[in-house]
């Protein structure tokens, strides 16, 4: 959350913004993505666009196949061009069932107009085990 005297579109609060979605999604606590995530919100993933409930369901849905942390995302870089904040992350979680770790790198560009991101774009990708 956003100090009050925080200007909401400066390049810094929209970092600050993407990263409070980021720990959202990390502790799936649904409760605090009105914060971030408004009514008319729009995602665009590889598995096709998606409304607000749907981004719910994509958290669900991950939170049942993976294990995560608060720490399980590290954000890498980060580059604020307007309303777009573009985010390079590595996802370190572990599979529910068996426990194996994973490593996912992803690419998110997210719109984030006053305080809130109303669309994104973003890609995810799982590295491969280093060969023995």
């Amino acid at each position: 959350m956003l100090p009050a005297d925080t200007d909401p579109n400066s390049p810094e609060a929209r970092k600050g913004i993407f990263r409070t979605l980021v720990d959202i999604y990390a502790t799936g606590d649904l409760d605090r993505l009105d914060q971030v995530i408004p009514p008319n919100y729009i995602g665009h993933a590889s598995a096709g666009d998606r409304d607000r409930e749907g981004f719910i369901q994509s958290i669900r849905y991950f939170h049942k196949l993976f294990l995560y942390t608060k720490d399980s995302f590290r954000v890498e870089d980060q580059i604020v061009e307007g309303e777009k904040v573009v985010t390079r992350m590595i996802a370190n979680v572990q599979v529910r069932e068996t426990g194996e770790p994973i490593t996912l790198i992803g690419i998110n560009i997210a719109r984030i107009i006053d305080g809130m991101i109303v669309e994104e774009w973003n890609t995810w990708e799982q590295l491969k085990p280093a060969q023995s």
